[in-house]
């Protein structure tokens, strides 16, 4: 499944190395020479991808590059997007009322 997301993603002929996916892999250019807003990074605490999401976290601040992190705990990766979940799970509904917040406030300061 993530092979197809990535074929209509990427340009034609590209692999998961591609500098959009693998943004700090060797084809990707070096993160400080990045010109970039502050920027906002939610993770949560049962996404799978969630080391590989903190090892992009910390290339970024050692970039010198203004990020602040959304963590929600006990949920997982696009939690917000189970609109089931959202309307019967306490825990998807509060961390989603949450990272709403947190992106309203986000986008308010900058």
């Amino acid at each position: 499944m993530v092979d197809t997301f990535l074929g209509l993603a990427l340009p034609v002929g590209s692999t998961k190395d591609h500098p959009i996916t693998c943004p700090m892999g060797p084809a990707a250019p070096p993160l400080s020479k990045l010109k970039l807003p502050p920027f906002l990074m939610v993770v949560a605490e049962r996404d799978l991808i969630q080391d590989t999401e903190l090892e992009y976290l910390e290339e970024m601040k050692k970039a010198g590059k203004e990020i602040e992190v959304a963590y929600n705990k006990g949920v997982g990766h696009s939690f917000y997007l189970n609109k089931i979940a959202v309307e019967l799970d306490p825990v998807t509904a509060t961390e989603t009322d949450l990272l709403i917040s947190t992106i309203s406030d986000f986008v308010k300061r900058h």
